[in-house]
């Protein structure tokens, strides 16, 4: 094996020191900038101007940039892709013969006088190469190449211009698409943070003092606007209602829909009527809209403290977790039927349970029990981890929740969530 020795060749090592510099680059102004006064270097190019007819009328151009030193951008200084606006449009003269016909062109005796656009600010070149740089098929952005001395290029090295310049060309226009995209991307996750905040904003401000019980709830969001969504509303004879609920989905959607399950439930003047008739209302009002894709489970309570007896109905929600006092664990059956928005004509029955004395009941959504562990395993949290969580805390409701999330951190290993996660836990007191 005979090796050859790079390591006297200066340009080549010029060119690596190019491409490694543009290589960590992200404006694509500058990309160009340093390849033109490099270029200028490594191909003794005297001048080099760049030109784009993008979105224009044909016969129109605008001069990008002009480098006809390797110090300054001599004509304007604007970045063309943030300041495209404030670029003059030109036509005619040498430039407007140039770009009626998409073919490299070279110069031996170029001299340019007397141009409507450029004046006499060429007339010092002896050698041009007009060179066409391709987008989507089309020769939206053009080079200018100059060098003082006549006849100093070849048919050689309009070859390597213009595949020279489509690369750089290529490699400029990902980084404006890259740009556009995180450009995007930031306008787009700063609505969806407006959007949780305005989620947020319809949870309880506070948990109430609800008699005979205390409460303790959590609310996690994951890395975007979710639909989980959870309340207490007072009613008559001292009872109180109580929802959780969750909107299939991620997003501004399930967030819209979740803004449109608080209206509904506020502004239903019969909620006293209880749960079943609650969701039945919900349910119909849901269907009506047709909103494609989307439904809402959601499990509603009605607790009366007189009698310490919790009414429910359940929408396809799981079954809310019951310790006893004895640290007993089982989930609360009774009630179950569709999630909200799907069937129109469903009418949710509803169970009543008594609740005794140091009770805790857990309600909670499907961003807990579906969360998966790190691969290659990726299993499910499920509800028998919950249970045992609930098992192995005191019973208190913030208790509770803190054995819950100890739990999925161990489980889940990350803080991080793909689902929102919502936990509310009631206790039974004493009188």
């Amino acid at each position: 094996m005979k090796e050859t020795d790079l390591s006297t060749n200066g340009r080549l090592h010029q060119v690596r020191d190019l491409l490694q510099v543009v290589s960590g680059l992200e404006d694509p102004q500058q990309v160009q900038i340093e390849f033109g006064r490099r270029m200028s270097v490594i191909e003794k190019v005297d001048s080099y101007i760049s030109l784009s007819v993008r979105g224009l009328n044909p016969g129109e151009y605008k001069i990008t940039r002009m480098l006809l030193s390797n110090e300054v951008l001599e004509v304007n200084p604007i970045n063309p892709w943030k300041q495209w606006e404030d670029l003059p449009i030109h036509s005619g003269g040498f430039i407007g013969r140039m770009i009626k016909d998409p073919t490299p062109r070279l110069f031996s005796d170029f001299y340019l006088q007397d141009d409507p656009v450029f004046g006499d600010r060429l007339a010092k070149y002896g050698s041009a190469l007009v060179i066409p740089l391709f987008d989507s098929g089309a020769a939206l952005n053009w080079s200018l190449i100059l060098r003082t001395a006549p006849n100093a290029f070849s048919e050689h090295d309009a070859e390597d211009y213009l595949m020279q310049g489509n690369l750089i060309g290529r490699m400029t226009r990902n980084l404006v698409i890259q740009q556009q995209i995180n450009d995007l991307n930031a306008k787009l996750n700063e609505q969806l943070d407006e959007i949780a905040a305005i989620q947020r904003s319809l949870l309880p401000e506070r948990l109430p003092e609800l008699p005979g019980m205390s409460v303790a709830a959590s609310y996690l969001t994951s890395l975007q606007a979710g639909g989980d969504y959870y309340d207490f509303f007072p009613l008559d004879d001292g009872r109180w209602g109580m929802i959780v609920a969750d909107v299939s989905g991620h997003g501004a959607g399930a967030a819209t829909v979740v803004a449109m399950l608080s209206s509904m439930i506020h502004a239903y003047p019969e909620r006293h009527r209880g749960p079943g008739a609650l969701l039945t209302h919900l349910n119909q009002q849901l269907a009506a809209k047709n909103i494609a894709s989307s439904f809402v489970t959601a499990f509603m309570g009605v607790w009366a403290p007189d009698d310490r007896v919790l009414t429910f109905a359940n929408a396809g929600h799981h079954h809310p977790t019951r310790r006893r006092f004895r640290g007993e664990v089982g989930q609360i059956q009774g009630a179950h039927d569709v999630p909200l928005g799907v069937l129109p004509d469903v009418r949710y029955e509803q169970s009543d349970v008594t609740l005794d004395t140091g009770e805790t009941v857990v309600m909670y959504t499907d961003g807990i029990t579906e969360a998966f562990s790190p691969p290659p395993d990726r299993e499910m949290f499920g509800v028998e981890r919950l249970v045992q969580a609930v098992r192995d805390c005191t019973g208190f409701p913030s208790c509770v929740i803190e054995s819950i999330h100890d739990r999925l951190f161990e489980h889940t290993k990350a803080r991080t969530r793909d689902d929102d996660q919502t936990i509310v836990a009631m206790r039974v007191e004493e009188s």
